[in-house]
């Protein structure tokens, strides 16, 4: 954890911006899924460089882009951008490794991280994430959703004031925590990164609407893919043509 990263005023901006566009698709219908775990009072929000520039901002912030160049490659990749919302009475999320679809054993460096921007104060009461300390070190040549869901009692909370941030390992088993209030909502803007060699869990190219592009930086192209590594990302071969590459 990262303690106050970001400044009151920062804070209220950002957070300012995700209730605004939470409400409008908790009104359009479109806020929950039921395949997610952590029940219907907790809201995710999908795709946020189409929703604000705040969360733009976020994606390239220098502490989050320093704490990635360290941990994985320094031509890594923005994978998504997404929010998690944590409503009164939320259910716990499942326990999960962010990179648990890359077959094992792993390597030991980590495949992807995350960043969780904190807008609200994270307390063990209002559904802070939780995860099993020291388990990016283990032997995950043998883990399983069943072993996963086990080791429950071995989590701890991550507490933090607003503007921190807690910054994940891939390998690092954790959760979305359960929020017991009756009345505090958290909000949590979860920025996901990989190696420039792993496949994106968002599909940016597809995704990020044409008047979205023109707004982005250089830096911010790059992340989301477009640039090429070591011959990976070519267009009709090595040379990168078209308007998004000007």
């Amino acid at each position: 954890v990262l303690p106050e990263v970001l400044s009151e005023q920062d804070v209220a901006r950002v957070r300012s911006r995700l209730v605004e566009v939470a409400r409008l698709e908790r009104a359009a219908g479109i806020d929950h899924d039921p395949k997610w775990e952590d029940g219907p009072r907790n809201q995710r929000v999908f795709g946020l460089l189409n929703k604000g520039i705040e969360f733009a901002e976020l994606v390239e912030h220098p502490v989050a882009l320093a704490l990635m160049e360290h941990l994985l490659d320094p031509m890594f990749l923005m994978s998504s951008i997404t929010a998690n919302i944590t409503g009164p009475g939320g259910h716990p999320m499942y326990l999960h490794y962010d990179q648990d679809y890359v077959p094992g054993p792993w390597p030991p460096f980590p495949l992807v991280a995350n960043i969780i921007w904190m807008l609200d104060d994270f307390t063990e009461d209002n559904g802070a994430t939780r995860f099993v300390p020291g388990s990016h070190h283990e032997d995950h040549a043998g883990w399983s959703p069943e072993i996963m869901s086990q080791r429950y009692g071995e989590t701890i909370a991550v507490g933090g004031r607003a503007g921190s941030l807690v910054c994940l390992d891939g390998r690092v088993l954790h959760q979305t925590g359960a929020n017991r209030t009756t009345d505090q909502l958290r909000h949590g803007v979860i920025a996901y990164y990989c190696q420039p060699w792993i496949r994106q869990q968002e599909n940016a190219s597809l995704s990020i609407l044409p008047e979205v592009w023109p707004t982005l930086s250089p830096r911010l192209r790059e992340l989301v893919g477009l640039q090429m590594y070591r011959g990976l990302g070519s267009v009709s071969g090595p040379t990168q043509r078209g308007f998004r590459y000007g």
